[in-house]
């Protein structure tokens, strides 16, 4: 399945109306932090000391949510996977605690995992800017966050090359890929003995592997 994005830039309500109709699950909402509107210096600062990391939107906070051992383990996995295929090829891995920019400098997002080759200076320590690949492992308030506003946002990122989407309860990984023509690709991988592969990073793993 192919998606055009400037489709979805347009009709982001419409996708995220779409979404919760076709949930069979219950979908929660996130919830702003409070009314205060913070610029991007006094968010890094504020997250420098914040018991609760939270996800920056148009100036408004939002609380990251809690998460179950399984997404824990899940994510692990992703990391650990990355640092030994990713790393001896110069690529830096990160999980839950360092932020991704996406363009326009209005909204910053701690990704589950992800892996850059943008080098480390004194100006990105807390924020990445060139992600290649991102991973969300999906709960139960983050659900239309990951596959509508996440997806939306993440894949305007230029450097981008995959975007997965990780169900923790059941096994299904979604895998968004960017075309030659900047068009985003969708494969879902239900059975065990999958493999899924992400050519463009050199990367392959069963479906069992995550969940195992």
């Amino acid at each position: 399945m192919t998606f055009k994005k400037e489709n979805l830039n347009k009709d982001c309500t419409q996708l995220r109306q779409k979404f919760i109709l076709s949930s069979k699950k219950h979908v929660a909402m996130r919830v702003v932090e409070s009314d205060r509107i913070f610029t991007v210096e006094e968010y890094i600062q504020h997250e420098l000391h914040a018991e609760r990391r939270s996800d920056f939107i148009n100036g408004q906070l939002y609380p990251m949510p809690g998460e179950k051992d399984i997404n824990n383990e899940i994510a692990g996995f992703f990391y650990v996977l990355f640092l030994s295929l990713l790393k001896k090829r110069g690529y830096f891995v990160h999980i839950n605690d360092i932020k991704v920019a996406i363009p326009g400098g209005t909204k910053y997002y701690y990704p589950d995992v992800f892996a850059t080759k943008e080098m480390k200076t004194e100006q990105n320590q807390y924020i990445k800017y060139e992600p290649e690949i991102i991973v969300e492992v999906v709960s139960t308030s983050s659900q239309i966050t990951d596959y509508v506003d996440k997806y939306i946002d993440y894949t305007k990122i230029p450097s981008l090359k995959y975007y997965l989407i990780v169900e923790p309860e059941t096994s299904l990984i979604s895998v968004y890929e960017r075309t030659q023509n900047d068009h985003w690709e969708v494969r879902k991988f239900t059975k065990s003995s999958e493999i899924i592969e992400l050519d463009k990073l050199d990367i392959s793993f069963f479906l069992s592997e995550v969940y195992g």
